[in-house]
């Protein structure tokens, strides 16, 4: 299969000189969590991810919104071509650490291939494995009465995108990147994490099956399943779900 085929072919896309602020606007509306950046020829040259705000966000704190979109994007740019296998896009996004590749063709943007793409292929009934072999078990928390910007800072820290949100070891609620984006894209950077998270979020068993997560992400449109019973086991994610394609191919 090739990845023009299951590609997104909506991708939106800013210039180096936008605002900040325009960008977490357009990162609120796109499902994708990727935004490309084109220079003045309006060639692409980089990607802006909700985790790239969260970490301008982490640092500059409410000066986030005075910076450019060239002050956040990524170092460098992987992008691949219409032609290439869905199999080898998603060993580029593997080895490289990202959710997401720009799909190029002679310097114009064609479309986006993400891990939300991905999971159409896990969701087959023939695909093998239990949560429990690739869910992250002890997953890193935060107590509900955190504000945005510790939540922020501990993703930025710990190079994450999303944290349970817990009393004791009580599952409450989930925090994700796309949530504090939305909250930046209001205009209103301060709020408790209960109040932007998802309270009471979906949760699986560590004994669901994988195509079985995959088909739940899908038809919820969410990236992230709490693993709970009476306590918080783990967290199974998009990227969780990628990196077990790559064992079948």
């Amino acid at each position: 299969m090739k990845v023009e085929e299951v590609m997104n072919k909506v991708v939106v896309a800013v210039g180096l000189e936008d605002s900040v602020f325009d960008v977490i606007k357009a990162l609120a509306k796109n499902r994708d969590g990727r935004v490309v950046v084109l220079n003045q020829r309006e060639e692409p040259v980089s990607v802006i991810t909700t985790r790239s705000v969260v970490a301008g966000f982490a640092e500059y704190g409410e000066k986030v919104y005075e910076l450019k979109a060239k002050d956040l994007m990524s170092e460098g740019f992987i992008a691949v071509s219409p032609s290439e296998d869905v199999e080898r896009v998603i060993r580029v996004m593997v080895s490289n650490g990202i959710g997401g590749v720009p799909v190029v063709e002679n310097g114009v943007i064609l479309g986006m291939y993400t891990e939300r793409q991905a999971l159409s292929l896990a969701s087959s009934e023939a695909f093998a494995g239990v949560v429990d072999s690739i869910m992250t078990k002890n997953p890193l928390t935060i107590r509900g009465d955190a504000d945005v910007l510790e939540a922020s800072k501990l993703m930025f820290s710990k190079n994450i995108r999303r944290l349970p949100i817990v009393e004791g070891d009580k599952l409450i609620g989930i925090i994700t990147a796309g949530d504090v984006v939305k909250q930046l894209a209001k205009g209103k950077p301060n709020g408790k994490v209960t109040e932007v998270g998802t309270l009471n979020p979906i949760t699986i068993t560590p004994y669901h099956r994988i195509f079985q997560v995959a088909r739940l992400m899908l038809e919820k449109n969410i990236g992230t399943l709490p693993v709970a019973n009476e306590r918080l086991e783990g967290i199974v994610t998009e990227r969780d779900v990628l990196l077990s394609l790559v064992t079948v191919f």
